[in-house]
């Protein structure tokens, strides 16, 4: 028997360690007028939005414990022989937190109530975990540059670092939310950030799959010691958030947040120079709704359907947002001359090569030779390299052999780069840019972000000891970068993410209760090219152009910035094409179940967890 006993304890604890919840819970001690405790009395706990109901009796020691209460607050009631009944109005429950609630009764009738304040301890006996949530009112009423609700999570205390988003910049910022966030200590990218009790921690990088707004998220919990052994597996602190749900009152939000260039605020720039302009344009709409499900029966008299007053709730956000953002940057072009082959006439400068009546108009002097060198012979339709030796009048040198006056002859020219220089756009006037270079063309720079958001969650009552929920997120966020053009650097970055969440909370006794939760998350995490020229499907540029390629989509890189020879000449803006070196692909996936069963004995509670997890 104690061999049993033994193996027992052992798998207890070595899963306890595995699952979270979000869910906390209600604890305390009924006493008298005199300090003594009450056994036998009934306590009643009750749901103020849902009218959701849990009866407890105090047990040998006065003491009671309701758990797997969802976060939101409740009204206590106490009844027993000989006192007057005692109310608490309001009680709330914080995520993944068990609240206190002591309550003295006076001598009197049942049919006597009393509203009570309870005394709340001003250190939470329940636990040492030190922990700060993050309150409804708080994510309503604080501005969020970003709309998301990990920007909060620095206000708690031993939070630091950068919350991030799920918006790609203009440059080559990567959308990583909450992995930069620093908790107690711990390293970036080793927090466990939680969803309604789930993992919704990424595996690749340790940000969050599935991201929420402030108008989806009922509050946040931020732990960062002490927490109990079913968060330790991470390395420095727990994000748990709630989300919204319905109640029997129907509430909703409906807002368009706005941002525009002529009411933006001018980054701050360091140094004597212009402020870069701020030209990012953000419209996002939120519209949510959430109340009892009401199915009316149409087309004849009488009640509805279906009432679901009590008993079935909803909650739903639809989010769509459109984003653009970009920044100007200067480059030089090569001329139509250049294009065709003729460098004659050209001055070597420090703004690179230029005409010389260009030169000569800003002032420029050479600082180099400018002369274009025959390193290929023509043979038979293929290039075919020389020898680095020169032979003038009889006289070798060991250098390549200048083409007569700065052309390269017609002939030389392979029509595949004449094509090719056909996705590089026109040179435009010279005009001398911030830096005092000389340039021909402004690039424009930009990110594009259109995307729509989905939030749905179902809670039922099926039975007085039985409720069912479910919850299904949607967040593809997927953001365009351009450099220019399409086929000069054009990059998708994709960060889309979805999550299913199904829960079965059962009661066998007022002490005894079971909460089964099944989750699937989903999330890409990936750069592509643009979705022109993506490698998963779009078009290639290398086929087009006549050339073998080992990808279905995508585009080489044909590199005509690599001759700045320490001078600021032609630069990646200049490029046609992109490197594959940005290329990557993260499509992870997690299949989960966990088991939670609350026990409640004396003084005791205890908690018994058993999970099981597959990634892909």
């Amino acid at each position: 028997m104690r061999l049993v006993q033994t193996i027992v304890l052992v798998l207890i604890c070595s899963s306890t360690i595995m699952a979270q919840s979000n869910q906390g819970g209600i604890s305390g001690t009924v006493f008298d007028q005199n300090g003594a405790v009450v056994p036998g009395a009934t306590v009643i706990i009750t749901d103020l939005g849902t009218q959701k109901v849990v009866t407890l009796t105090t047990s040998e020691s006065g003491s009671f414990s309701a758990r797997l209460l969802d976060p939101v607050s409740y009204s206590v009631r106490v009844e027993a022989t000989g006192f007057k009944r005692a109310i608490i109005g309001s009680v709330k429950v914080d995520t993944a937190t068990v609240a206190t609630v002591n309550i003295t009764l006076e001598t009197g009738t049942v049919g006597e109530t009393v509203t009570v304040t309870p005394d709340l301890p001003l250190i939470n006996t329940e636990s040492a975990t030190t922990s700060q949530t993050i309150t409804e009112r708080q994510i309503r009423d604080l501005p969020l540059n970003n709309r998301s609700v990990l920007d909060l999570a620095v206000t708690a205390p031993n939070v630091s670092g950068d919350a991030g988003s799920e918006d790609p910049g203009v440059t080559g910022d990567q959308p990583v939310p909450g992995f930069n966030l620093s908790l107690n200590g711990g390293r970036p990218g080793s927090s466990t950030i939680l969803a309604d009790g789930v993992n919704n921690t990424g595996v690749g990088l340790a940000r969050a799959v599935v991201s929420f707004t402030p108008e989806t998220v009922q509050e946040f919990t931020v732990q960062t010691s002490a927490y109990s052994a079913e968060f330790g597996s991470t390395g420095g602190g727990v994000i748990n958030a709630t989300t919204k749900s319905g109640t029997n009152d129907f509430n909703g939000v409906a807002l368009w947040y706005h941002r525009n260039p002529k009411t933006n605020a001018v980054p701050y720039s360091i140094g004597n120079g212009p402020r870069p302009p701020n030209n990012l344009r953000y419209n996002q709409v939120s519209v949510t709704l959430g109340g009892p499900v009401y199915l009316p029966r149409f087309g004849e008299g009488g009640p509805m359907l279906y009432d679901g007053h009590n008993k079935t709730f909803f909650f739903f956000a639809y989010e769509p947002r459109w984003r653009r953002d970009f920044l100007s940057q200067t480059t030089l072009l090569p001329t139509a001359a250049e294009r065709a082959g003729d460098f004659s006439n050209l001055v070597r400068t420090g703004s690179g090569w230029l005409p010389t009546a260009i030169a000569q108009r800003f002032n420029l002097a050479s600082v180099g030779p400018a002369n274009i060198f025959q390193q290929f012979n023509l043979v038979n339709g293929r290039l075919v390299p020389l020898a680095q030796t020169c032979t003038v009048n009889g006289v070798t040198t060991a250098t390549f052999c200048q083409y007569p006056g700065n052309r390269i002859p017609t002939a030389m020219i392979d029509p595949k780069a004449l094509d090719l220089l056909k996705f590089m756009p026109p040179a435009g006037d010279y005009f001398v840019d911030s830096g005092g270079l000389v340039r021909n063309y402004i690039v424009q720079r930009f990110v594009t972000q259109d995307e729509t958001r989905y939030t749905l969650r179902l809670d039922h009552k099926l039975t007085s000891k039985d409720n069912l929920s479910f919850r299904y997120t949607k967040t593809p966020a997927i953001g365009v970068r351009g450099f220019g053009s399409d086929v000069n650097g054009s990059t998708g970055v994709f960060s889309d993410a979805k999550q299913f969440l199904l829960s079965h909370n059962h009661a066998f006794t007022a002490t005894l209760v079971n909460d089964l939760r099944l989750n699937y998350t989903r999330g890409v995490f990936s750069e592509d090219f643009g979705p022109a020229f993506s490698i998963m499907g779009g078009r290639n540029l290398a086929t087009e152009l006549g050339l073998p390629s080992l990808t279905a989509g995508g585009m080489p890189l044909f590199q005509i910035s690599g001759d700045n020879g320490g001078n600021a000449g032609y630069n990646a803006f200049a490029d046609v094409g992109s490197s594959g070196s940005t290329n990557n692909f993260n499509v992870e996936q997690r299949y989960n179940i966990s088991d939670i069963v609350y026990w409640s004995h004396g003084n005791h509670a205890w908690k018994l967890v058993w999970t099981s997890t597959m990634r892909g």
